[in-house]
């Protein structure tokens, strides 16, 4: 699709500059008039359906997405051909069509093992399993969820490996596993800092309230919901996320005494939810809104809301593909299961029986660009989060930890330009790569940052190293870079504890630098 967007780009348009209306408006007329070919106009058709569901237009965007797999064959047109089913599945879901998504995700499963896509196959049981939730069935669903633990280790995608997190995490909750719950949101929390999707990070705060509402703290996971309110003034933007935040603002409201106000907010996201969804959806809200009547003893009312959640209640389960979802179906993703593996397997055979020395030279030097900084050619962040904590790690019986910072090098830069600066880091990574001796590892960890990894748990030639390069970069003449004025560097320092996981260290040696920053810069502080 680079070609088309290129096109797009070439008349002036600015994609990300749109409002959803505009852009809607926009891949309407790239359908009609602009495509050149079946697969940009089914792209097409895939971006206008994503914006018809943010107006409500789900019927729409399904007979869009349809439309789009009319379009495409296979093999060429795989990639997208998994896009549309994968999203199709979710329409359907969202408007109580169960057994039109279930077939979705069984064709994008067989289709995913077919051409070895693990990633697409993990995202289809996991919605799978959450039909199994939908139903009731939690613990079906995590048996579902427990057939891809394995394969969860191979997703690369940092959005599906947060999205695959918390649907357990959903099934957890359901189940009162508060235990386990919360330490998949504590894995959760880490790795939304390295997802892109604004609606995973915002799922992730929200089951960490309700997670505090059950844990008896209603007052805290009301104020930890009000504070996610406001740090997210367009969540109307996302129907879904809207609707479990009024869910779990109500309960709380309710548990707090407050039926009332927790009656109006549910009444308001009912309203809003019909205009988009129906069946489950619309099941959930009337359970809370006969909770809140209930608490304010307007019984009558609140019966008949359950009147109307059980008709719902009996519609879905008239409807549900359940026996479609049992033993057997289990069974037959062992299977799929396998098929992907040895999919996956013969055709990275066939790959690295292609690779030439040319090729191999080229993905040497690939991975040596991905694991060391551009402009100090010392190791980076990535190469510290996967290289050293997944190969080098386990092999130190301990480690110690420099972080080093670079006083005031902002000033540098305002000072002196950033051309200058970007000499200071390069003077400065040399330096601690000296200073840091052959059987260490250094690294720029980011920014002004760098890391000296210690490979012994002697404190004394942890310091010395410290102040070698600490010194080092002090005494060093900066008088052709930067004329009279000096740098410095704070350094600190810690021991890697027994077991421990790299980001814990790390925020013990950061602490460490902030503490010899507070005292004075220029210094090292051991925590």
């Amino acid at each position: 699709m680079d070609n088309l967007l290129t096109r797009i780009s070439s008349k002036g348009i600015d994609l990300m500059a749109l409002n959803s209306q505009q852009s809607l408006m926009l891949w309407h007329y790239v359908v009609d008039e602009f495509a050149e070919s079946n697969t940009e106009k089914a792209y097409a058709l895939l971006m206008c359906s994503e914006f018809e569901v943010e107006f409500n237009q789900t019927q729409k965007s399904i007979q869009h997405l349809q439309r789009a797999l009319l379009l495409l064959s296979l093999p060429d047109n795989i990639d997208l051909i998994l896009q549309i089913y994968s999203s199709l599945s979710y329409r359907y879901t969202d408007i109580g069509e169960y057994q039109s998504a279930l077939e979705s995700l069984y064709s994008l499963s067989k289709l995913a093992v077919d051409f070895g896509d693990n990633e697409f196959y993990i995202q289809s049981i996991l919605g799978i399993g959450n039909l199994c939730s939908i139903y009731g069935d939690h613990l079906k669903a995590l048996r579902y969820y427990q057939k891809i633990e394995s394969l969860s280790k191979t997703i690369q995608s940092n959005n599906l490996s947060l999205r695959y997190r918390l649907y357990i995490v959903a099934c957890l909750l359901d189940l009162n596993r508060l235990s386990k719950a919360k330490q998949l949101l504590n894995e959760c929390h880490v790795i939304k800092y390295v997802s892109d999707d604004l609606q995973l990070m915002m799922q992730v705060q929200l089951y960490s309230a309700k997670l505090l509402r059950l844990q008896n703290k209603p007052q805290t996971a009301l104020d930890a919901l009000i504070v996610f309110r406001k740090e997210n003034i367009n969540l109307d933007s996302f129907p879904w996320l809207n609707k479990l935040f009024s869910i779990e603002a109500s309960y709380c409201l309710i548990q707090l005494q407050r039926g009332e106000l927790a009656d109006v907010l549910i009444t308001h996201q009912l309203k809003r939810t019909k205009k988009y969804s129906q069946g489950y959806y619309i099941r959930q809200l009337l359970d809370v809104k006969s909770d809140a009547l209930a608490s304010c003893h307007n019984f009558s009312a609140a019966l008949e809301c359950e009147k109307e959640a059980h008709q719902l209640t009996v519609a879905i389960v008239k409807h549900f593909p359940i026996n479609e979802l049992g033993g057997h179906a289990l069974r037959r993703l062992t299977r799929l299961e396998l098929q992907l593996r040895l999919n996956i397997s013969e055709s990275e055979n066939i790959k690295l029986k292609k690779v030439s020395d040319e090729q191999k030279d080229t993905v040497a030097k690939l991975q040596k660009d991905v694991f060391h900084d551009s402009l100090t050619k010392l190791f980076n962040h990535r190469w510290y989060k996967s290289t050293f904590a997944n190969e080098i790690k386990p092999k130190l019986a301990t480690y110690q930890l420099l972080v080093i910072d670079i006083d005031n090098f902002k000033s540098i830069n305002d000072e002196y330009s950033h051309l200058t600066g970007d000499v200071v880091l390069k003077l400065v990574a040399r330096i601690i790569e000296e200073s840091s001796g052959s059987n260490n590892y250094a690294l720029r960890y980011g920014g002004e940052e760098f890391i000296i990894i210690v490979a012994s748990n002697d404190q004394q030639y942890g310091k010395e190293i410290a102040d070698r390069c600490r010194l080092s970069i002090s005494n060093f003449d900066w008088h052709e870079t930067l004329q009279d004025r000096l740098v410095t560097v704070s350094i600190g320092m810690t021991v890697c504890q027994h077991n421990e996981d790299i980001n814990t260290t790390f925020l013990r040696a950061d602490k460490a630098l902030y503490q010899a920053k507070r005292s004075g810069k220029n210094r090292v502080c051991i925590y």
